[in-house]
């Protein structure tokens, strides 16, 4: 490969992206012709719509997860009713519901922001992030304390159905 297409895809994938190709040590920030993505892409569509019936309307009247009614809390137990109240603009009742809550809409925001830019300039944002041991004990780790803290606040999440 000549310096000059290096350079070109060092410049392409930013200043965090890693020298090899393959190797997966740093985030990795690339401007691509197509949608590597898409399945997030279709999420943020559809959800984005549902988010406004839900805001609108409340959620729905019956629960899908069956082990709510063994009193048995997951971490993302309350993730509906903590989304219609922060669509709502009530952030507070949001987390109490669920902290987590708090990170779908701004997370939502920005993957339409990718796709509406994508789809105008035909260069869509990429970004992998890398696959180190640490980082998937740290998110095993909040997904236990999320689950314990919802665990914790299971009379609230039960007493609570309609939100």
């Amino acid at each position: 490969m000549s310096q000059l297409m290096k350079t070109r895809d060092t410049e392409r994938r930013g200043p965090l992206a890693s020298k090899a190709r393959g190797a997966s040590s740093r985030l990795l920030v690339r401007i691509e012709a197509h949608d590597r993505h898409p399945t997030w892409t279709g999420l943020a569509l559809v959800g984005v719509p549902l988010t406004i019936l839900v805001a609108v309307f409340g959620q729905p009247l019956f629960g899908l997860n069956l082990l709510h009614y063994f009193g048995v809390m997951g971490p993302t137990c309350g993730m509906t009713r903590g989304v219609m109240w922060f669509a709502r603009g009530d952030l507070t009742r949001a987390w109490a519901f669920n902290p987590a809550s708090l990170l779908v809409l701004p997370s939502v925001g920005l993957l339409l922001v990718r796709a509406a830019y994508g789809r105008l300039t035909g260069r869509w944002l990429s970004v992998s992030f890398p696959r180190r041991r640490w980082l998937v004990v740290a998110m095993a780790l909040v997904a236990i304390l999320l689950t314990v803290r919802q665990q914790l606040n299971a009379d609230f999440l039960l007493k609570n159905p309609a939100g």
